[in-house]
């Protein structure tokens, strides 16, 4: 058997990431609470760093980058994480939790001891709607007590604010709340009583004939059920440790004209102590010298990379705006198709470059706080050969379902016709998931009576 060896060189390109260039790549990605972040962690390990003067005021301490050529370059994406458009809220807790709001009620009475551990334990068992998550028969065994005696400290605890909370289901819930309003009308008790699963399938005549009422007088109920609160804790959702959202970005119309200014306040300025350059001036030994040496030079790298966020920033934000004027001046119908190849291709960078600027990263405009990504909407090429987005898709959607004959509502594929008679060539199957997304029923939900 003859073995044949054949040695060649092959030439071949690859990239190869620097410690130097990886931080630089990572800062991009940053937002502002995570660089915020970097930054006092970097504090820790370097004792050059000070937090001081803007540290966008590089001159003097290191030489500047040339644009984006650093970044530029393709290197695997990362994949985005997925947020939405919610403004969340700031820095610790705001106003009580849930559990918070229950127990300042609970120990503003008078019982025994052994009540309020009961009590307690009952609350920490509440979940974020405001339901209890555990059986009665559990608490019991767990005191070691009747059923009965947990289930009067529960009817107590129903009597708290929000209306209807610690119930043990949706019925319980809505009887709560109309016995605390007093409401004693026999055909809204019973319909709550028996017939909450017709309502929710709008089964209004199988109710009218078990009932004996008319249809007019069920959708009369229904639409007071509708006035109830399904979601006692709805109101103190976010109130456990969530944080505002800081964007990065605000966009703000100055003499007619839309300026894009980055949020530098929550970011710490930082710069090179003036302790360890003075240390560098004096007569020191070789290790000191280069430890000390290594360490400016890490702060004067970070800054750099800092300032080249900025700037990076500053020019995909600025062509987001120019591309997407018509939302910013007329509102969210207007938004517009667009891509990050296309925002890479007008400003010579790389694509990867666009998506690291934009993740995860918040903008601030007249109309609210946003995901960056929300600015690159998906298309759709209409029959007409203009493109339209998808928010745009969903916003004809509701307008077609808000003008529809309540009584005769339109189902999922007369809603495909109708924008195919538009010159818009989408599936049954896309309606549907965009009337879910809206949060609009099916037809056999919608109908009126």
């Amino acid at each position: 058997m003859d073995f044949y060896f054949d040695l060649s060189l092959i030439q071949s390109q690859k990239i190869i990431l620097t410690p130097q260039l990886r931080m630089a790549i990572e800062i991009l990605k940053m937002n502002s609470q995570e660089l915020s972040e970097y930054i006092l962690r970097e504090m820790e390990t370097n004792p050059a760093l000070e937090i001081g003067s803007p540290f966008y005021d590089t001159h003097g301490e290191a030489e500047d980058l040339e644009d984006d050529s650093y970044y530029d370059m393709e290197v695997k994406n990362d994949e985005l994480p997925e947020r939405g458009d919610k403004v969340i809220m700031d820095n610790s807790t705001v106003g009580l939790s849930l559990k918070e709001h229950l127990l300042l009620q609970l120990h503003a009475l008078s019982m025994s001891e052994m009540d309020i551990e009961i009590a307690e334990y009952l609350i920490d068992n509440i979940d974020d709607n405001g339901y209890l998550g555990i059986n009665l028969s559990e608490v019991a065994a767990f005191f070691n007590i009747t059923v009965r005696k947990v289930e009067k400290i529960l009817n107590l605890l129903q009597t708290f604010d929000p209306p209807g909370i610690c119930a043990r289901n949706l019925k319980e819930c809505l009887l709560i709340q109309l016995k605390q309003m007093k409401v004693q009308d026999r055909d809204i008790i019973n319909i709550v009583s028996n017939y909450l699963d017709s309502l929710a399938d709008n089964k209004l005549s199988a109710v009218a004939k078990e009932t004996g009422l008319s249809i007019k007088r069920v959708a009369e109920v229904l639409e007071f059920i509708k006035t109830l609160e399904p979601r006692p804790g709805r109101e103190f959702y976010g109130l456990d440790g969530v944080k505002f959202i800081v964007p990065d970005v605000i966009v703000k119309k100055i003499n007619d004209k839309f300026e894009v200014i980055i949020n530098e306040e929550s970011i710490p300025s930082i710069t090179i102590s003036s302790y360890y350059k003075k240390i560098l001036k004096e007569d020191i030994n070789i290790e000191a010298r280069k430890f000390i040496q290594s360490k400016i030079d890490s702060v004067a790298w970070l800054m750099k990379c800092i300032q080249q966020r900025k700037n990076t920033l500053i020019k995909v934000s600025e062509h987001i705006v120019n591309s997407q004027i018509e939302f910013f001046e007329k509102g969210k119908g207007y938004i517009k198709p667009l891509t990050m190849k296309e925002v890479a291709a007008a400003l010579d960078i790389h694509e990867s470059t666009v998506s690291r600027t934009v993740s995860g990263k918040y903008l601030q405009c007249s109309w609210g706080v946003f995901d960056m990504k929300y600015f690159f909407p998906p298309r759709v090429l209409a029959a007409s050969g203009k493109d339209i987005t998808g928010i745009g898709i969903k916003k004809r959607i509701k307008a077609i379902i808000d003008s529809e004959d309540k009584k005769n509502p339109l189902s999922d594929t007369q809603i495909v016709e109708i924008l195919k008679n538009e010159g818009l060539e989408i599936s049954r199957r896309t309606v549907a998931k965009y009337r879910s997304d809206l949060q609009i029923p099916s037809s056999s939900k919608r109908k009126k009576y």
